[in-house]
């Protein structure tokens, strides 16, 4: 690879022909890297049947399982905890996929844009459809500041409060796919530094690149659950602003 970016770049396997028009679709990379995601989550569901999964995976599970429920219930709202299942699959699609990205030869799902605007853009439009099922005509309220009295004040602080709902898919979807393309680069630039410098120095000059690539790793092992934690809060406070329209 010539490029740092390379490593994100999808393998064009099949073509598919559309009159005039030609689309390449990957079979390999990233949607291998999906299904993988999928199926970690499902060995991670039976809690109940607890003979199937090691009890050191299920403690693991149980924990996530209450610190999740604990930042759920901040809604505070009896009807919105049949959405809590949306926030579990969320939580472990996203870890998962940051996750797998750090194993030798993985690919990060998560760095792809189209991907994390993917998941940004369904849970915003979902979260904006229930808000209007549940508050009908009301949810109109929730970009009108009930404290201000003047009205060309009003106004514009109701266009501002749409553009700044309206931005909310992109800050959820850029800043996930911005720290995992960001951090990886890194691992990677270093690594080939690290490895010229193995081939035209001693041995021991090793040790310092290697060892800052080794903190690197444990970073990244940090940031891809800190990155998780922030997608996951994020979509916990916007379904609870659906359930207080007080603004």
């Amino acid at each position: 690879m010539f490029s740092p970016l390379e490593q994100f770049k999808i393998n064009h396997l099949w073509k598919l022909q559309f009159f005039d028009e030609i689309i390449w679709v990957d079979t390999l990379g990233w949607s291998f890297f999906l299904i993988l995601c999928s199926i970690m989550y499902f060995i991670f569901l039976p809690l109940k049947y607890s003979f199937v999964i090691s009890k050191p995976i299920l403690y693991i599970h149980e924990f996530i399982f209450k610190f999740l429920l604990s930042l759920f219930k901040s809604v505070n709202n009896s009807y919105a905890i049949r959405f809590f299942p949306l926030i579990l699959l969320l939580f472990y699609f996203i870890l998962f996929a940051n996750l797998l990205g750090l194993l030798p030869y993985g690919f990060t799902v998560t760095s792809q844009l189209y991907v994390t605007f993917t998941l940004a853009i369904s849970v915003f439009i979902g979260i904006t459809i229930i808000g209007m099922v549940i508050n009908k005509f009301n949810f109109v309220k929730f970009f009108i500041p009930s404290s201000v009295s003047n009205k060309p004040l009003r106004f514009f602080l109701v266009f501002i409060e749409i553009l700044s709902y309206i931005i909310r898919p992109f800050s959820l979807g850029i800043r996930l796919f911005a720290n995992m393309l960001a951090g990886h680069t890194l691992i990677y630039i270093l690594a080939n530094f690290a490895y010229s410098v193995g081939l035209n120095f001693f041995f021991l000059t090793l040790l310092v690149p290697f060892l800052i690539i080794f903190l690197i790793m444990i970073l990244e092992f940090c940031i891809a659950f800190i990155q998780t934690y922030v997608f996951i809060v994020l979509t916990i406070i916007y379904i609870k602003d659906m359930f207080n329209m007080n603004h």
